[in-house]
């Protein structure tokens, strides 16, 4: 135990003495016009608009592999953008959009002034509506108040904090409920942000991948207590990070969370921990992006970080293997293409599990891995000339287990709190989605989108291993000469079919609102054959945000 506790405190000061360090780094070194740190929180309507820039062929200087994404960044991607061939006003819209949101950061960075210190003081206020057939139309509340401490080009200091109103629409994050309301910090933390390392440490959402959601963490992870390195080029971007999870309690092999603090002593509690790393590659002039990632979670009753998992250069499968170390090691890939302008196909995939023998019954087990596939086109219509209108379709699969973890090693499931950290949907589904926008106005967009998912009996809750079945006598139900296999997904096969059409209004990047008509066709709902369920849904959100900024000195 005492072991424990000084490797903590090591750990702890080792942590604050290398930021320490390169604070004083940046201080005496030369200044270049690399700035902030402050990123894009998760659900902010830029992403949307970066998005349709990107697929235009514009904005090429930005990591969309590895979000979230800087404001700064964003800033100077603009300013590097150039507008003069743009022949459409629906392009210049976008461009517009972003402008005046990063209105300061585009001003520091012209001026290459920055000031020694400065803060911004942001809040934005969100009253949202949402009616299903468990809801009431009923207006929520949540505001979310955002402190910046600027240092200087390279330094920030940054608080975002929510405060709702009980049982709003947040599914990601777990509260208690004090009063009638809830709070949680959303992201916290310090940041360097120089021109080829940038380190962070703290809470901050982290999103890889280029599709709509994530193979290995996404934004529906909720944001993680973290440690964050990048050393970026041009050509070759480096991103690692080792982030703390949630713990679990070891007596009842539940979240710790859920469990009352009186029951549940400290030393019955399981750390988790989840480390992973990706390098990127931008070739022909960032038309061809591929990059290639693995990730680890590991944990144990009291343990603090290991050292050979928080290693961003070593090969977490081989330390598993070699060392007969029980962790869950995942390696996957991902590649986006830009054949000409105005249309990009991407892809993904992850392999959390490849069976390469066939000696024990255990090799029986399934193989799992998942897969995105996705084309993203913008102005599809420009033939009629019919400019400002986009649409994407995409396919994910992910077979059963994948994510998932056997019983006795629950702790090492790609879990945070109930949410799964890759894809939204967890394990063992496939689905398909396409949608169409169009910018009718500077200040209007209209969409309509289509989701099939089908999702089979498998979830992250509960693992099965139907291989090891046996007969009354005792024998294997599968043998090794004919293997075993399954469909997928798996069991009785629930099916969802979703229709949305909605609109977005913005006035001006501090004013927006949202509003979607969703109808819901489910089948086989609960797993349970030939039961059907209809369902129309409306979602209203109307959103006021003000972030002014004080230089200080």
């Amino acid at each position: 135990m005492e072991k424990d506790i000084l490797l903590k405190r090591l750990l702890r000061t080792s942590l604050f003495l290398s930021f320490l360090l390169l604070f004083v780094v940046a201080i005496m070194s030369p200044r270049v016009a690399f700035a902030s740190g402050e990123t894009f929180p998760a659900g902010h309507w830029a992403y949307d608009v970066i998005e349709q820039l990107v697929v235009r062929g514009h904005l090429k200087s930005l990591n969309d592999a590895a979000r979230p994404f800087e404001r700064v960044d964003v800033a100077r991607a603009l300013l590097e953008s150039d507008k003069t061939e743009i022949k459409d006003r629906q392009t210049l819209w976008l461009f517009l959009k972003l402008e005046d949101e990063l209105d300061t950061e585009l001003g520091w960075l012209r001026d290459e002034v920055f000031p020694a210190s400065a803060v911004k003081v942001a809040v934005r206020l969100e009253e949202a509506m949402n009616k299903t057939e468990n809801t009431n139309y009923s207006p929520k509340f949540r505001g979310r108040g955002r402190l910046a401490f600027y240092f200087g080009e390279d330094f920030v200091i940054y608080n975002a904090s929510v405060l709702q109103q009980k049982n709003f629409y947040d599914a990601i994050t777990q509260t208690r409920t004090y009063g009638s309301s809830t709070g949680y910090t959303e992201q916290a933390f310090a940041a360097y942000h120089g021109k080829l390392l940038r380190v962070k440490i703290g809470r901050d959402y982290l999103d890889w991948g280029y599709g709509r959601n994530s193979l290995i963490v996404g934004k529906n992870a909720g944001s993680l207590d973290q440690i964050f390195l990048q050393l970026n080029t041009k050509p070759v971007r480096f991103t690692y990070f080792t982030a703390m999870l949630d713990p679990w309690n070891s007596t009842t092999n539940v979240l710790a969370p859920g469990t009352p603090s009186t029951s549940v002593s400290i030393y019955d509690k399981i750390n988790r921990y989840f480390t992973a790393e990706r390098l990127d590659l931008n070739l022909f002039d960032s038309n061809v992006r591929l990059g290639i990632w693995q990730g680890v979670v590991y944990g144990g009753k009291n343990q603090p970080i290991d050292f050979r998992f928080a290693n961003p250069f070593l090969i977490y499968y081989g330390e598993e293997f070699n060392k007969s170390t029980e962790v869950n090691p995942l390696v996957g890939a991902d590649l986006s293409v830009f054949p000409y302008e105005g249309l990009n196909v991407y892809a993904s995939l992850v392999i959390d599990d490849w069976q390469m023998d066939n000696k024990s019954q255990q090799d029986l087990e399934p193989n799992e891995w998942g897969g995105i596939i996705g084309v993203r086109a913008s102005n599809v219509l420009r033939g009629f000339d019919i400019y400002g209108t986009d649409a994407f379709i995409e396919f994910s699969k992910v077979t059963n287990r994948t994510y998932n973890q056997r019983t006795g090693f629950a702790y090492q499931k790609m879990l945070f709190g109930n949410n799964p950290i890759a894809h939204p949907l967890g394990t063992d589904f496939q689905s398909v989605e396409m949608g169409v926008s169009h910018w009718l106005y500077k200040e209007l967009r209209l969409s309509a989108s289509f989701k099939m998912i089908d999702k089979g009996e498998g979830n992250l809750q509960v693992w099965t291993e139907p291989w090891m079945d046996t007969t009354a006598t005792g024998a294997y139900k599968y043998n090794l000469k004919d293997g075993y296999d399954e469909s997928s997904p798996t069991g009785v096969v629930e099916r969802t079919r979703a229709l949305t059409i909605g609109a977005f209004y913005q006035p001006n990047s501090s004013i927006n609102a949202e509003l979607d008509f969703t109808t819901v066709w489910r089948r086989n709902v609960g797993h349970v054959a030939g039961v059907t369920d209809k369902e129309f849904q409306v979602f209203l959100r109307v959103m006021v945000e003000l972030q002014p900024v004080f230089n200080l000195f």
